[in-house]
């Protein structure tokens, strides 16, 4: 089973290439708490810059690696997950 991955219900497109990368892409909602969806749940979390200050990002401390998809194409942010992910 490939890795789990939460995103922002608005990164379609990196979703898309997570999917096509071979992750288990979950829809991350923007409205909910993330220490309600259970950190522990994902490998990593990609989240956009409105996000994390919306969320309270900048507090979460846990397993999953976060990536901020703030100018990034898709591209990147999956070459940054395959570099941080064990």
């Amino acid at each position: 089973m490939g890795k789990r991955i939460a995103v922002s219900e608005s990164l379609t497109p990196v979703k898309r290439a997570l999917n096509r990368a071979g992750y288990e892409v979950v829809n991350l909602e923007n409205d909910a708490a993330i220490s309600d969806k259970g950190m522990g749940d994902y490998d990593a979390i990609v989240i956009s810059g409105m996000d994390q200050n919306m969320m309270g990002m900048q507090d979460i401390s846990g397993r999953a690696v976060l990536v901020d998809a703030t100018g990034k194409d898709p591209e990147e942010i999956l070459d940054e997950l395959e570099q941080r992910l064990p």
